[in-house]
């Protein structure tokens, strides 16, 4: 079945995300069964948008893939991170957020679909590996993005 299956993060801070694609659908779950967020997503090969989460404590994404980039912007218009992937011959890399306040992306994306690879610095950073089947590499670097995002959210609120 089509879909992304893997983890981002480490074993105690971190979230398992599982996702399936079929007929432009992307549904799934990221983190655990008490804590987790439902995925519901629409995929039509060029864009990607929908919603992690519940209706009150929800994150959108918005994206679009053309050729070997894919732009966007997830959590909210005012409260958000911009999205800016690229792939080129088995590397995605790019950046979430702002200059200062985001991410850098570095994932290797093999031909039998593994995704390993790191989101954010060497000290606040979190590991990415995954497994992708029949799902473009861009719109599942965009999932574990989200995921990447959400960790980032937990953090901030338990920190407060």
């Amino acid at each position: 079945m089509a879909g992304l299956s893997g983890r981002v993060g480490g074993r105690v801070v971190g979230y398992s995300i599982h996702a399936t694609w079929a007929e432009s659908s992307i549904v799934g779950r990221m983190g655990g069964a008490f804590t987790g967020k439902d995925l519901d997503f629409r995929f039509d090969g060029y864009t990607l948008s929908g919603r992690w989460g519940g209706s009150f404590d929800g994150k959108d994404l918005y994206a679009s893939l053309e050729g070997n980039s894919l732009t966007g912007r997830m959590g909210g218009d005012v409260v958000g991170w911009d999205l800016d992937l690229v792939y080129d011959g088995g590397l995605i890399t790019g950046r979430l957020g702002g200059g200062i306040g985001g991410a850098d992306v570095r994932l290797d994306c093999e031909p039998d679909g593994t995704v390993t690879g790191r989101i954010g610095g060497a000290f606040g950073g979190k590991d990415v590996a995954a497994t992708v089947s029949d799902l473009p590499f861009l719109a599942a670097a965009a999932l574990v993005s989200a995921a990447y995002y959400q960790l980032h959210l937990d953090q901030q609120s338990s920190a407060s």
